[in-house]
């Protein structure tokens, strides 16, 4: 049964509170941080446990406030974790089937980590996010929900008939706001590839890039991909490119699902154009830990790079 858009706000407004809640205690916590043990091929550490047990509490209390027929059912899944079966005591078809939490309780973890560990007191440039979905299909996201660390603003977006709507703080975000970049001639792309391995092929995408259209100047990103597509809206840039997906397994950190379910939609709702590295619908079957290439950009510079790195990787 299809999630109605009452429940689908109601949805939105109880994760903005748990990305909020999480992220406070992160930002708040002062104890030692370590590298523990490899979980699921990724290094965890101390405050990566630690968002992960805040995360689990916070979404047990908010989810506790819904009628027992709107509580959700179906599977949390996690950078580092993966839970199976949340039951609310109905059967799938009463409760429109198994739906799925993608959550990245910090994107950023080694800029956190960080910061934390400064003798200077800042915010990390990393977020807790949350993306709720029909099915692990990327194109089945149903809202999404990001709270920005480094600024202290929760972004949202939920999907309505036709699209998605974008939020900043529950302040409804113009699409018509987002199509030009302002106060610079040139624009600005991050090309993303956070591999020691792979800096080769990475000059190779940016040199394609530059080559092609002259117009456009190449950055690094932040190392957090959901900073660093808000940084699109926050007129920084004006298109991620994130390859990584096209390199061998071996190569390093890849981009998952769980890295960018929450972001889209607050991108899609400002009207951001969003497709893999070919130009094509990112893909839609992908599960947990499928690995995706990227492009995120203003309306109209998405093309020009997809034909810029035509036979270029």
């Amino acid at each position: 049964m299809p999630m109605s858009l009452r429940l689908k706000q109601d949805y939105m407004f109880a994760l903005e509170e748990v990305v909020a809640d999480v992220a406070g205690r992160i930002l708040s916590y002062n104890g030692t941080i370590v590298d523990t043990k490899l979980v699921r091929g990724h290094e965890e550490s101390s405050i990566d446990r630690l968002a992960y047990e805040w995360m689990l509490g916070s979404l047990e209390e908010k989810f506790s406030r819904f009628h027992k027929n709107d509580r959700f059912r179906g599977k949390y899944l996690f950078e580092l974790h993966e839970l199976q079966d949340i039951d609310n005591g109905h059967s799938e078809e009463e409760n429109g089937g198994k739906r799925v939490l993608r959550i990245d309780e910090i994107d950023g973890t080694t800029n956190t980590k960080r910061c934390k560990t400064s003798v200077l007191g800042y915010s990390p440039l990393a977020t807790v996010s949350v993306a709720l979905c029909d099915n692990e299909a990327m194109d089945s996201i149903l809202l999404g929900v990001v709270y920005d660390m480094h600024n202290g603003n929760v972004f949202s977006g939920v999907q309505v008939d036709g699209g998605y709507l974008a939020f900043c703080d529950r302040v409804l975000l113009d699409p018509k706001d987002f199509v030009d970049k302002k106060g610079d001639s040139n624009f600005r792309v991050m090309v993303v590839g956070y591999s020691n391995r792979e800096r080769r092929r990475k000059g190779d995408i940016e040199q394609a890039i530059v080559d092609a259209d002259p117009g456009i100047k190449v950055y690094d990103g932040s190392r957090a991909t959901t900073v660093d597509i808000l940084s699109i809206l926050r007129n920084q840039y004006d298109a991620y490119v994130d390859p990584r997906g096209l390199w061998p397994p071996e190569s390093g950190a890849m981009l998952h699902p769980y890295d960018v379910a929450g972001v889209i939609p607050i991108a899609l709702g400002c009207g951001l154009e969003i497709s893999d590295i070919h130009g094509r619908q990112i893909e839609t079957q992908g599960k947990d830990d499928a690995v995706l290439t990227l492009i995120v950009a203003r309306k109209g510079l998405r093309d020009r790079l997809v034909e810029a790195l035509k036979g270029g990787h």
